[in-house]
């Protein structure tokens, strides 16, 4: 049986707006072969279409914890389908130096190789009491959806400031 957290997780992947995402080949679930064996619930493996950049991936895969979903903010990383590991720095995405993408998936930051900072993640937003009042539009809250993840941070792979690899 599975658990509510997961249960409304599977909803919001049944709705209009994750499914038409995934029409549009803006995101959609990992396939299984680029999945840890034995990976399981609150465990989730997607993937985010990037803008087209010379040497770089058409996707970003990313490994995300949804423990708690959607009372409690996801938090996640970069993902390698190939090895079934956290994505080496070396392979992140780059962005233009000191722009929102160079902010969000800086790999300067302690935490960045289990976490985005960004206000969506659980654990940067644990250590950033001040981002409710000063980006309130950014933090996540349980009227937020996977959907709205998705749309935000592949937003940012297809945006100006993504220079690739």
């Amino acid at each position: 049986m599975s658990r509510p957290d997961q249960r409304l997780f599977e909803e919001d992947l049944a709705s209009a707006a994750y499914r038409a995402g995934v029409l549009k080949g803006l995101w959609g679930r990992a396939e299984p072969d680029a999945r840890p064996e034995g990976a399981a619930w609150p465990r989730e493996f997607l993937w985010l279409a990037a803008g087209k950049r010379e040497n770089a991936p058409d996707r970003f895969y990313v490994a995300l914890d949804l423990a708690g979903y959607r009372s409690v903010p996801p938090t996640g990383t970069f993902w390698d389908p190939v090895s079934k590991a956290i994505l080496p720095f070396a392979k992140f995405p780059k962005g233009k130096p000191n722009s929102r993408f160079a902010r969000v998936f800086r790999t300067d930051w302690g935490e960045s190789h289990r976490a985005f900072y960004h206000p969506f993640d659980r654990v940067a937003a644990q250590s950033h009491g001040d981002w409710p009042r000063a980006m309130p539009q950014l933090v996540w809250t349980s009227d937020h959806t996977i959907v709205d993840y998705l749309e935000e941070f592949q937003s940012l792979l297809n945006s100006e400031d993504y220079i690739g690899v």
